[in-house]
């Protein structure tokens, strides 16, 4: 059992490693790009507010965290977790202006 997990797990992070840098386009595409108005919708329920503090995990390419930012002046703290170095990396490119 603990030899197919891990044979899982190195299934998963080969698909995230082939697909980071497509990654949005990807959901764009999966969900007819209904995923960035769910994300705004999160974002709108959280009603974030300057100086607050977000964990985003399992965070993809940044998306929740980047509203998340723009929503609260880019005056918030936010931590991205993802087991993906290349899926955070591609993330960075997205707030490293912020």
């Amino acid at each position: 059992m603990q030899q197919n997990l891990q044979k899982k797990r190195g299934l998963v992070k080969k698909v995230f490693d082939n697909v980071y840098n497509k990654y949005d386009l990807m959901n764009d595409f999966m969900s007819l790009g209904i995923h960035r108005q769910w994300k705004r919708e999160l974002i709108r329920q959280m009603n974030p507010y300057p100086e607050s503090s977000l964990i985003d995990v399992a965070c993809g390419t940044g998306d929740i965290a980047k509203l998340y930012a723009d929503n609260t002046s880019n005056k918030s703290k936010i931590l991205c977790v993802d087991f993906n170095k290349k899926m955070l990396d591609e993330g960075k490119k997205k707030v490293i202006k912020l």
